[in-house]
């Protein structure tokens, strides 16, 4: 075997490694977004990766020279940032987003955003989420209620009102770029852009939305990637029966 015949089998391993590694990162997103199929206001995930050139050394018959080798690198990961179906609860303390927005929500951290309308009340009163994170109204305050108000409505446009009459407006907002918001924990979300007030009648009270991954396209997309893995395998024990065919027959030549 000449020196061609190993860059041409090295550089064949290092192609299969790089989709190898492709395959394992989609699956792992595809993993996830089965996983959070049941799991309220979940937005699907996509890989996207991007090319990186490595220019390898090639021996040809008009003499050495370097040729750019295509890799696979892992660049981020987009959000599928379109609603999932609206489903009845009942519950008052439930609330969907119809359209785009985000509920905000404050965190030890900060304020973060959400689609997960789950909310209930603690001890105090206050209007939570399913993990106690404070809901905050359109002014950037907590949202409290008295041990008498029961007879709570949220109006489409966000306006809370009780038997003491109107009391706040949920804080709802979009960013200039949805693709920006990165999670961080239970559907929790959050980013550098300044929240944008949404105006109009986009919240429906006794409702959740639900998460917009469709298991059948996820269970085609795992199908593939499985398939790719496995072709990947086989170029890869190929190249290393190759090479060690060319090791034995070296042995003999000794």
């Amino acid at each position: 075997m000449n020196r061609r015949d190993w860059l041409t089998v090295d550089n064949a391993l290092l192609l299969s490694l790089s989709n190898q590694m492709v395959a394992r990162r989609t699956m792992e997103v595809i993993s996830n977004n089965i996983a959070n199929m049941n799991t309220t206001g979940f937005k699907r995930e996509s890989p996207v990766f991007e090319e990186h050139i490595v220019h390898v050394d090639v021996q040809k018959e008009i003499g050495h020279r370097k040729e750019p080798l295509s890799f696979v690198r892992d660049a981020l990961a987009v959000h599928d940032m379109s609603n999932g179906e609206l489903t009845t609860t009942g519950n008052k303390f439930d609330v969907a987003i119809e359209g785009e927005g985000y509920f905000t929500v404050s965190t030890p951290d900060g304020p973060r955003y959400t689609r997960n309308g789950k909310f209930g009340l603690d001890d105090t009163g206050r209007l939570v989420t399913t993990d106690g994170h404070p809901v905050l109204d359109d002014g950037g305050a907590e949202i409290v209620f008295s041990n008498e108000e029961s007879e709570i409505t949220i109006a489409r446009d966000g306006t809370i009102s009780s038997e003491e009459g109107v009391r706040n407006r949920l804080g709802v907002v979009s960013f200039a770029n949805p693709q920006t918001l990165k999670t961080v924990g239970n559907s929790l979300w959050e980013t550098d852009e300044a929240p944008i007030p949404v105006d109009g009648n986009v919240v429906a009270q006794g409702m959740l939305e639900q998460s917009n991954v469709q298991p059948v396209v996820e269970m085609v997309r795992m199908i593939e990637t499985m398939r790719s893995y496995q072709a990947s395998t086989e170029l890869l024990n190929a190249g290393e029966d190759l090479t060690r065919r060319a090791v034995q027959k070296l042995g003999e030549r000794v």
